[in-house]
Formats: C-alpha cells, structure tokens, sequence
C-alpha cells in the first residue's frame, strides 16, 4: 500500500556567480580649439556611471561610462582650465546559462582615474572601475509532505527554518531637486567636478511592500568669481517603495544594491544648483522558508519501503556589517588641502579552513595648494581588512564609502574615512527528503521473541536508529527509562520490543 503524500512547490533564486570584475579603460581625448594649450595635467576626477546590462545566452553584458573632469595649468601660465570627458565602458560576466533569464545585481564603483598629456592639445584618459556582479538564477524544488499514517509506522520529521532568496526586482528612479549653498559660501562661478553617492539607511519589508529611504550625498568642488576653490557637499533625501509578488512576515529582509544612472549638476542664476540624478534599485527578498518533510519512517510490525529525493537548498546564514577605519598620512608642510575624495580599492579574499581574509582599502584623492598658489593633485593610498570565521562555501561582500575627513598633524596632514565592510555568507542546506512511502502487510509477532534489549547505544547512534534497529520506539524507550534527554553513550537501556 503506498501512503499519500502532498505536494507543493518551493520557489527561490540560487546564485550562479559572485565576483568582483576589474574593468580598464583608457581613451584619447582631444582639447577644443578654444582652449590653451596644456602646459601640466594638475589633478583628475571622475563619476562611474551605469548604462545598462543584459542576460545573454552564456553570460551577462554590462555596460556604462565615466564622466571625467581633468584641471590643468596652461603652458602660456593663464589661469587653470577645467576639460570635461566621456570614457565608455563594458565589459562580459561567463556562466553557464539554464536557459531562462535570471538577475543581474551589480554595484559599480570608480577605483582608479587619472590623465597625462602626450602633446599640448592631447592628453590620454584612463578609469579603472570595480563592478560586484551577483548572478540569480529562478529555480523551485518539490516538496513532499506527509498525510495520515497508520499507528504501527513511526516517523521522523524535521522542520527547516531556511533563508532563501524569495524574490527580485528592480526599481528606477529620479531626484530631480534644487539644493542652496549656506550662507556665507560664495556662488558658483565654474563647477571643478562633483560627484554623487547614495546611501541607505533604513530599509523594510512590510507585508507586500518593500520601503527604503536614504539620502544622496552630493560633493562640489567649484570655483567663484575670483577662481578661489570652494568645495561643499550636500545630503539630497530621498524615499521609495515598491510592490511585491509575494506577501511576507515581519522578519523578511530586503537586501538592496544602489546605482548610479544619470545626473546632472547644474548652477542656476539665482544662486541655487539644480540636481538631477538617476537611480537604480536593485533588491531582492531574503525571508524565511518554513520546510517540514519526513526523513525517515519504519514500523516494528511490518516491512517499510521508502523512497529519498535529496536536496540542495541555498540559504543565508550570517551576515556582518562592520566599519573598517581607512587612514593615510600625506607629507604637505607647506600646502593647504583644498579638496580631499575617496576612491575604493579592490576587495580580495584570502581563503583558509575556517577563516576568511578580507582585504581592500581606499585611495584619497586629494588637491593640496603650496605657498606660492600652485596646484598640485596627490592620492594616497590606504589599506584594512577583517578576519572572518566562516564554514560557509560562498561569501558575499561589498563597501559603503564614508565621508573623507582631513586635518593637520604636525608636518603631515592626517586622512580618514570610514568604510563599512558588507559580508554575507551562503550556504548549501542539505535535505533528505523521502517522497514515496510503501507498507506491507502486517506480520504476526514472533512468540520467540525477547520482550525487552538491554542496550546502550553507540557515541554515533541516535535514539531513533536504537529504537529503530532493535523494532522498538523512541517513546517507548524513554518512558521505560524515564528519559527527559538522549541519554549517554555508555548508559544501559531497557528497550522494549513491540
């Protein structure tokens, strides 16, 4: 006779790929003819930018740009000139596709940028951008669940409180905002460059909603009407939700990568700036699935046929999120810090049994006036990492980037910024699932059969296998020897033979 069993379908994402992509990009750019001839490239900013991205048949194609702003001195010894470029990027992550479209979350970030002149009218661009690339794929997985069976079969279930990746979406939107200088800051004569960051800092699943709020830090560097520098940053608000397919419980979580699209910086007459920014939200769910299957069944009074399906099911199982102190000491006795950024470093991970190194750092890029009023670009570099203890197979990571701050320590100016160190681990569970269960006529007991075992089970040996191999019960042997807990391999049981 074989039992009923119900099924239902169990409904994820499996990540395919979690890799930091290193892209290079170098370009050649032309001054117009209404600019002077370049006489020393002073200093370079940029703006990573995302265009776009798409699932391909055997891998994921991403594509963006850069805006560059280049300061440099003229060789005729006129006043510094600001030349503005575009370096487009793309770049090919590999997978093995399962023949339906997955997701793409990525963050970008800009880890290097530089310019150097190859004549007085052409200079060579060059950006290097980090891309963290985290490949989903759908995928479900039958779940069979028992239903009514006879008294004489024991079963042994087990209930799986498991994280998943339940579900993904994306969101773009518009800050499209005008922002006022405080006062006593002077107006904006020239825009040197700027640059945009969000930022999360709250975020929520509520019931078939997923809400976030956070603020977009803007930073400017610019000059007035006497060509003074001037840099001010701002924190543009900003607060977004989107409908959900599923509805979920209080403790699911949204797991959010921000990025840029687009934006605009523009002064306007009046003294105010107008900001328009494109933004991306790429989320997914990560909410607790609830798995209650039969991994084993028997009866001492009949012959019991199983049948297993075994799963691989990936789950979430730590996270930590972790400020690292990023510090540099820049030797300037003679010169006043006009303007100090951050770029990320590479994040590399070192893996041991046992203990993960993640490593990374940043670079501040710095513009520092001498005493005579020259301009001079310098980056400095700075390095940390963290230790973490993890039996896991994958580990996810990413940096949120702080605010840089300066200040003067003896001959020496001090940099630090803080970064936060994003880790989240993934895990295979294992499931041993039986699917089909198949019972056979009840046999008669044996008249020669011992009435009671006197036993102790094995340091490997659960309760159930004892009960199990010796056609007795798990509650009938703790009740004849009163057990509360599984009791110790060495202890002699009385186990009762039904």
């Amino acid at each position: 006779m074989e039992l009923p069993f119900e099924k239902k379908v169990c409904r994820y994402y499996r990540q395919k790929r979690y890799d930091l992509v290193n892209v290079e990009q170098t370009q050649e750019a032309k001054l117009p003819d209404s600019m002077p001839d370049i006489g020393r490239i002073i200093a370079c900013w940029g703006q990573v930018v995302l265009r776009g991205k798409d699932w391909k048949s055997n891998g994921a194609g991403i594509n963006g740009g850069v805006m560059v702003w280049v300061l440099y001195a003229p060789e005729d010894d006129g006043p510094v000139q600001k030349f503005e470029s575009w370096i487009p990027w793309k770049t090919n992550v590999d997978f093995q596709d399962n023949g339906e479209d997955g997701v793409i979350r990525l963050e970008c970030v800009l880890r290097s940028v530089d310019a150097r002149n190859v004549s007085g009218r052409k200079m060579i661009l060059r950006a290097g951008i980090g891309v963290m690339v985290q490949i989903l794929s759908p995928e479900s997985a039958d779940i069979y669940e028992s239903g009514e069976m006879p008294e004489d079969v024991e079963r042994l279930e087990k209930t799986y409180p498991l994280i998943m990746t339940r579900e993904s979406g994306e969101k773009t939107f518009l800050l499209d905002e005008d922002v006022n200088l405080p006062a006593g800051m002077p107006p904006v004569s020239d825009l040197v460059y700027f640059h945009m960051e969000p930022e999360l800092l709250d975020q929520k699943v509520m019931g078939s909603k997923a809400v976030f709020r956070g603020v977009s830090n803007l930073h400017l560097l610019y000059m007035d009407e006497s060509h003074k520098f001037c840099s001010q940053d701002f924190e543009i608000p900003f607060a977004q939700y989107v409908e959900l397919d599923g509805e979920y419980e209080s403790d699911a979580e949204i797991s959010n990568l921000l990025c840029i699209t687009s934006l605009e910086v523009e002064p306007q007459p009046e003294g105010s700036i107008h900001v328009k920014c494109g933004i991306v939200s790429q989320y997914v769910i990560n909410a607790a699935t609830i798995l209650k299957v039969l991994e084993d069944a028997y009866s001492p009074c009949r012959d019991v046929e199983l049948e297993y399906e075994p799963l691989q099911l990936p789950v979430w199982a730590q996270q930590i999120l972790e400020e690292q102190t990023c510090s540099a000491d820049l030797d300037a006795p003679n010169g006043t810090v006009i303007d100090v950024g951050v770029l990320p470093d590479a994040v590399s991970v070192i893996r041991q049994p046992g203990v993960d190194t993640v490593s990374g750092g940043c670079c501040f890029q710095t513009l520092i006036q001498n005493e005579d009023g020259t301009l001079v670009g310098r980056n400095v570099k700075a390095e940390t990492s963290k230790d973490w203890k993890t039996s896991c197979d994958t580990i996810c990571f990413s940096w949120v980037k702080g605010t840089p701050t300066c200040r003067k320590t003896g001959q020496n100016w001090r940099f630090e910024t803080q970064i936060a160190l994003d880790l989240q681990s993934l895990c295979n569970q294992s499931v041993n699932m039986v699917h089909s269960v198949t019972l056979g006529e009840e046999r008669q007991p044996d008249p020669e059969r011992p009435s009671v075992i006197i036993r102790a089970k094995s340091t490997d040996q659960s309760l159930w296998d004892l009960a199990k191999s010796c056609g007795s019960t798990v509650g009938a042997i703790r009740k004849m020897n009163k057990l509360e807990t599984d009791p110790d391999a060495d202890r002699l049981l009385l186990i009762p033979v039904i």
